[in-house]
């Protein structure tokens, strides 16, 4: 069975809707219609070798084409994605009053740690992220000589 654009959603909810809703984006629809869900899924299919038809609206059709060994690879990619999201909309900032101070950049410094900690997940495990390796030929031209001559 191919994997759909709810079961995905279902997962990143999962794994990342309390601070969706923190940052003011929709962490509760799994239907397979979350607005906020269209950026990191296009991404993940693309990195997967997929593409999508339309960037602003992943559909099932566009997953299809991803073979069930990268699903978790998907996954993974469509995570990372979504929290880099989610520490674009945080915009609270620590604040003092007098004697009064709230920390409200705290929630922002975690949610970099878990991307630093998920993007050095994705690039161990799927080599995402990680620069190519190319390799050549140095030809110099020269023809060695005989020392006795």
């Amino acid at each position: 069975m191919a994997i759909t654009r709810a079961n995905v959603e279902t997962l990143l909810v999962k794994r990342c809707g309390s601070l969706m809703m923190a940052a003011g984006m929709d962490g509760t629809t799994v239907s397979g219609s979350n607005a906020d869900l269209n950026d990191p899924l296009g991404y993940a299919v693309r990195k997967c070798g997929g593409t999508v038809a339309t960037i602003t609206s992943v559909a099932d059709s566009d997953l299809s084409g991803i073979d069930s060994g990268d699903y978790d690879k998907l996954i993974d990619i469509a995570e990372l994605r979504t929290l880099e999201s989610i520490e674009g909309n945080l915009d609270d900032v620590d604040i003092s009053v007098g004697s009064r101070r709230e920390a409200l950049n705290q929630l922002s410094a975690q949610v970099a740690k878990k991307i630093d900690r998920k993007r050095e997940q994705v690039e161990r495990a799927y080599g995402v992220g990680l620069g190519e390796l190319e390799a050549g030929v140095v030809s110099l031209g020269f023809q060695e000589q005989n020392a006795s001559e």
